[in-house]
């Protein structure tokens, strides 16, 4: 028996799906205890419970072998959050002492690659960087930081866990809407009048998943893996989408960081105050104009993790969001 936390999500339904190929009985976690739309024709097991409450994550875990945790909240808030660190933190911390308690074989846990440090711009990032997550910009970036320490430390108490740490995914089965894929909506429908060039690096949620499977199997105790793709400009990548639909017209306008960071904190701290969610943010900015040099050596590796070409991912990222009405 597999339990997976976060599965109604882009990477964590793609997931299911793969991990039910090979004959496993999944069990999921969701909060009202229904299985998700994107997975209801499928013979899962469902428990109810929160992340942030111990004892539902408890009889969760309790009686399963392997534990894939994919949960949490994902943001482009540059403002801290209670919430985003009672899930994102406090959560991990409450599968990780389940799955001590119950012995567990193993713990697959999903990370970011925000959480780790940039290091030198143009330099490779790496697994081997610490995590020191009060350096780090944006409430995301922190908080899975932060639950990536919690992971480390249950290793120091005989946890049998693995970390991934993907970068941004892209790609088919986008049900509940990522960021990337908004993006690409957006863009499709012509509803980006302006823009900021950056780079970035997009991996295929499908070599991601690839790649948390083979975690279970090959990873090393207590060790990370960086799941990338590859690294573009948002220029290449609207470039790429515009080869695939000739009505999709590039934004006339590139804002200046000079002007959209000021602009972006007005927005940002306007949208906290309405409880609105931002279009974009300080931090979204910051991310896109951030290191994106990374390397998946050790993930090729000891994995044998392949990233996919990017033509591939856009293409069928965008082929399955017209096949399912989502532009």
């Amino acid at each position: 028996m597999i339990l997976v936390t976060g599965s109604s999500g882009h990477i964590g339904n793609v997931l299911v799906r793969k991990l039910l190929e090979g004959k496993d009985k999944i069990r999921i976690l969701t909060k009202d205890g229904q299985i998700p739309r994107c997975l209801s024709d499928l013979p899962l097991e469902v428990y109810k419970g929160n992340l942030k409450d111990k004892i539902a994550v408890d009889k969760a875990v309790e009686g399963v072998e392997y534990v894939f945790h994919l949960g949490g909240i994902i943001s482009i808030s540059t403002y801290n959050s209670a919430e985003l660190t009672a899930v994102n933190v406090g959560g991990t911390q409450n599968i990780v002492d389940s799955c001590i308690k119950h012995g567990v074989k193993r713990l697959v846990y999903t990370s970011s690659v925000h959480a780790l440090p940039e290091g030198e711009f143009g330099k490779p990032i790496t697994e081997d960087n610490d995590f020191e997550n009060h350096k780090l910009f944006g409430a995301y970036a922190r908080t899975k930081a932060a639950a990536t320490e919690k992971v480390l430390e249950g290793v120091k108490n005989g946890l049998d866990a693995v970390i991934c740490f993907p970068s941004g995914v892209i790609g088919p089965s986008d049900f509940r809407g990522s960021e990337a894929g908004r993006l690409i909506r957006d863009y499709a429908t012509n509803k980006l009048p302006v823009y900021i060039d950056g780079e970035y690096n997009f991996v295929d949620v499908r070599d991601v998943v690839e790649g948390l499977i083979s975690a279970q199997i090959k990873g090393r105790k207590g060790q990370g893996y960086i799941l990338g793709g590859h690294r573009m400009s948002l220029d290449q990548f609207f470039s790429i989408l515009s080869a695939f639909e000739e009505k999709m017209k590039k934004p006339k306008f590139k804002i200046p960081l000079s002007i959209a960071i000021p602009m972006a904190w007005l927005v940002e701290t306007f949208c906290l105050v309405f409880r609105i969610k931002p279009l974009f943010t300080v931090y979204a900015i910051k991310v896109l104009q951030s290191n994106c040099e990374i390397s998946s050596d050790k993930a090729k590796k000891e994995l044998d993790f392949r990233a996919r070409s990017i033509n591939e991912s856009i293409k069928d990222g965008l082929t399955w969001l017209k096949e399912n009405n989502k532009i």
